[in-house]
């Protein structure tokens, strides 16, 4: 199943590896507390370096600034025995590994395509950070929805820019909060809307998940209350929330 996603990335055959990761990286190079070991142990059965970018096996040049350093991209996949903590397992993987990775976590029947930038700290010496985490929905590969398939078909990384490994990565980091703001907006585009840049369209994201989550508190509450003054002032601030989310939505 897995094979189809990398068909639909048309990586050179040069960037394959196919190595064995063991779990022992992650034990020996991240911080890492029980519940931590718990979900590498339980939830993770094998983790693979599928594909290495790098300027020796595809043509793209590395990528320097004073905030980060983008010699090589790698491809790991992770197969998973159960899903409920991949978002965890997200940041057990990115974050001990100093280069920018593409993360697949892999289901019997679906996938999942998590990313995270890097960039160096600001509080501690030749350490870097893993930030703006961002992974797709489940894709399955063999019935993908129509946002979906048009995700897929956007992953041919021939398409992508080549200058050097930071805007590489960056276009893929823009098409998987593209297929985020498609499950809002209805209609997966690399087009930004409004001239937004994808900064924009990432923030605009992230408000519109808060106030999901807001609405969500208020309608916990609501459930909750028997004053009907405050009941009232509860369904005015969902109504308030709802509108505000569909006026976001219509800009993604």
């Amino acid at each position: 199943m897995i094979e189809a996603l990398y068909e639909k990335m048309m990586i050179p055959e040069s960037c394959r590896l196919g190595k064995r990761v063991y779990k022992k990286l992650f034990h020996e190079n991240a911080k890492l507390n029980e519940a931590d070991k718990k979900a590498l142990r339980d939830d993770v059965d094998t983790i693979l370096w599928q594909y290495t970018f790098k300027p020796t096996t595809i043509p793209i040049q590395p990528y320097e600034d004073d905030q980060r350093e983008y010699h090589e991209v790698a491809l790991l996949q992770v197969n998973l025995k159960q899903t409920g903590r991949m978002n965890r397992l997200a940041e057990i993987v990115h974050r001990p590994i100093p280069y920018p990775l593409f993360v697949v976590f892999v289901t019997d029947t679906t996938c999942s395509i998590s990313l995270a930038y890097k960039r160096f700290s600001q509080a501690a010496k030749e350490a870097i950070v893993a930030e703006g985490f961002q992974a797709t929905a489940w894709l399955d590969l063999s019935n993908p929805t129509e946002n979906q398939a048009a995700f897929l078909e956007s992953l041919d990384i021939s398409t992508w820019p080549h200058s050097h490994f930071f805007a590489f990565y960056r276009a893929a980091m823009d098409r998987v909060i593209a297929l985020a703001c498609a499950e809002h907006s209805g209609h997966y585009s690399l087009v930004m809307p409004n001239g937004l840049s994808v900064d924009d369209r990432m923030n605009k994201l992230k408000q519109v998940e808060k106030l999901q989550q807001e609405k969500s508190e208020i309608q916990g509450k609501l459930k909750k209350e028997k004053n009907l003054g405050t009941r009232v002032q509860l369904n005015t601030r969902i109504k308030q929330i709802t509108d505000r989310i569909e006026a976001i939505k219509s800009e993604l």
